[in-house]
């Protein structure tokens, strides 16, 4: 099983290829050394590093596939909890960067990068949920021709249809054929 990461869309796509596929998809669930909400539960929403000393030497020790900051708080997506989403024998849907795909290019974690890129600006601002206007539009659609030109080399494909569903159908044709 291969990590799916689907960028720049995860957001909009994640959900829903889950509910569609739960035999074969899986969210990961990340690390952060924020404190604990009140209804938040360690394991469901975030695994809550005990200390920010400690997502910090474990970032340096490359137990993550992913790290920033946010808030003044660090957040990541840890190799292990990806392994542990490989090991249920399904794929693991990641929002990543290009240069944090070149990362997960490896014998033990191959994945297959898909990469959704939009038709143009019409067709973000149809498809995203949050509130778009032109402007957002604009740059969602420079930074997509950006990783494409940048990260084309190490993106197993890149779906470009005109209709969420075609995207949807083409995503799993991918998967099906990663199995």
């Amino acid at each position: 099983m291969r990590p799916v990461i689907v960028d720049p869309y995860k957001e909009l796509l994640n959900n829903q290829l889950i509910d569609d596929r739960p035999d074969k998809l899986a969210n990961w669930i990340p690390h952060t050394s924020r404190s604990k909400h009140e209804k938040e539960v360690d394991g469901r929403e975030y695994y809550f590093v005990t200390t920010h000393e400690q997502i910090k030497k474990d970032i340096q020790n490359y137990l993550f596939i992913k790290a920033g900051k946010y808030g003044g708080n660090l957040y990541g997506t840890s190799v292990h909890v990806v392994q542990e989403v490989l090991n249920s024998s399904k794929h693991c849907i990641l929002d990543m960067n290009g240069h944090a795909i070149r990362g997960l290019i490896t014998p033990d974690l191959y994945s297959s990068p898909i990469f959704i890129k939009p038709c143009n600006m019409k067709w973000i601002m149809d498809n995203i949920r949050e509130e778009a206007n032109e402007k957002h539009a604009r740059q969602i659609y420079e930074k997509s021709i950006n990783i494409k030109q940048q990260f084309e080399d190490v993106l197993t494909v890149i779906v470009e249809e005109d209709t969420l569903s075609d995207v949807y159908d083409r995503i799993f044709d991918v998967i099906d054929h990663e199995q």
